[in-house]
């Protein structure tokens, strides 16, 4: 399932990609808790107080695996079509990856985009334009302590909504930990350009990429500089939608809402913790932390045990508002140490809108070309296309058919004398008598 948010004249971007959906017996934990090592982290922590707020298509509250432990908030939409079957298909299925990793956690669900299989979807355009800062607000305001975006956007002309960053600011002030899906645009191999999407790229977010069994990133996971930390993406045991059972589910959206799990765990845990800190331990007991950075994976797969044996040796600080003094390009005061030579990525829309311009400048210069030659030409030919005379031209001219005829009967015409002119003298005659 692809999920795009939409604000003003938008583009699709692949950002929450699930396989269809197909019935399945799997167990309701799959591989991805055990390679997150959420059973040993439930010893510590289960996430008992905490409520996540999943910002997405709606979730359906009496799904078994959510039933008594969601609750949903407005329809930022201002839709009235809950009791259709594709309501809340895919929100659904992340609250239910949240919950299997925090299973004492609360749900609150907030709708802000359109499922793919809304007949309203129309490639995600949104009626409500401020549906997300609007959710941020809603969600920070009514107790919610992380929040998990397994959404994304991307605009021509547009980078960013200054609303939404607001939003995000003002949740980071009360201390909400906020995660977002990096995208699925990462695959070379089937056309994707690997573009920047949003909200996933605003300072403040946890940013998570989508990995495989064995660690590495998953082939459609986006690659940027910004990525913080990955988690499992591939072949999800989540909640259906249309049933009440699971199906197997794919994509960065999955990724993300299992690190809202683990964050829940930690917050959980250790309340006083700012949203920063959260992150901090979740890089730094990452899988390939020791190692180093990776555009990919950032600092590697969560390790939610050793991410809260962690959190238990710091010393809560204070909350901070990405932008104020000090505080670095991604998240807090300081440098979190994301290197700066990475690439981003190339947003194709933007290349192509600039090839476009350098195809239409090219054009003006040829035709500006061709004008100025032209005229050069005209002014060789005279101002009425006539020829100039040369040597040639005086030769032609000397021709006796382009001499006038002369009548051999007329007597030629005496000079004509200028009454004022003076004799000329004979010779050696000077000054002439008078």
């Amino acid at each position: 399932m692809i999920k795009h948010i939409v604000t003003g004249t938008l583009l699709t971007a692949t950002l929450t990609l699930s396989a269809a959906p197909t019935a399945s017996a799997a167990p309701p934990h799959g591989w991805e808790l055990s390679t997150m090592s959420v059973p040993a982290a439930h010893a510590i922590s289960q996430g008992e107080g905490v409520t996540v707020a999943v910002i997405d298509t709606g979730i359906r509250t009496d799904h078994p695996v959510l039933k008594g432990r969601a609750t949903e908030g407005p329809d930022f939409l201002k839709a009235n079509d809950k009791s259709q079957p594709w309501y809340g298909e895919h929100g659904t299925a992340m609250a239910s990856s949240v919950l299997d990793v925090a299973p004492q956690a609360k749900i609150l669900g907030l709708r802000v985009i359109r499922d793919e299989d809304d007949p309203n979807y129309q490639g995600g355009r949104l009626s409500n334009p401020d549906a997300v800062s609007q959710a941020i607000t809603y969600a920070t305001d009514h107790g919610a302590d992380v929040i998990s975006m397994s959404i994304g956007s991307r605009t021509l002309f547009d980078s960013y909504e200054v609303k939404d960053l607001k939003a995000i600011d003002y949740a980071l002030s009360k201390g909400v930990t906020l995660l977002g899906a990096v995208g699925n645009l990462g695959d070379k191999q089937a056309g994707h350009d690997n573009g920047i999407s949003y909200p996933s790229a605003y300072p403040g977010l946890i940013t998570v990429a989508a990995s495989t069994q064995d660690g590495s990133r998953a082939s459609f996971s986006s690659v940027h500089s910004y990525i913080d930390i990955a988690a499992p993406g591939v072949a999800i045991n989540q909640a259906d939608s249309r049933s009440s059972g699971r199906t197997s589910g794919e994509g960065t959206s999955a990724a993300c809402a299992l690190a809202a799990g683990v964050s829940a765990l930690i917050v959980s845990k250790y309340p006083d913790l700012t949203p920063r800190q959260v992150e901090a331990v979740l890089e730094r007991t990452a899988s390939h932390a020791a190692r180093g950075y990776s555009a990919e994976t950032g600092y590697g797969v969560i390790n939610a045990e050793a991410a809260l044996q962690a959190a238990a040796k710091l010393t809560p600080e204070k909350k901070v508002v990405v932008g104020e003094t000090g505080t670095d390009l991604h998240f807090g005061p300081g440098d979190d140490g994301t290197p700066k030579t990475y690439s981003q990525g190339v947003d194709s829309f933007k290349v192509g809108v600039s090839a476009v311009g350098a195809l239409i400048t090219l054009i003006l210069m040829i035709g500006g070309f061709w004008l100025f030659k032209s005229g050069r030409r005209v002014q060789a030919q005279g101002s009425w296309g006539v020829e100039p005379l040369g040597p040639a031209a005086c030769a032609q001219s000397l021709q006796p058919s382009a001499l006038p005829q002369q009548n051999p009967y007329q007597q030629p015409a005496p000079p004509q004398q200028n009454p004022y002119q003076q004799p000329t003298p004979p010779p050696g005659q000077w000054p002439p008598r008078q």
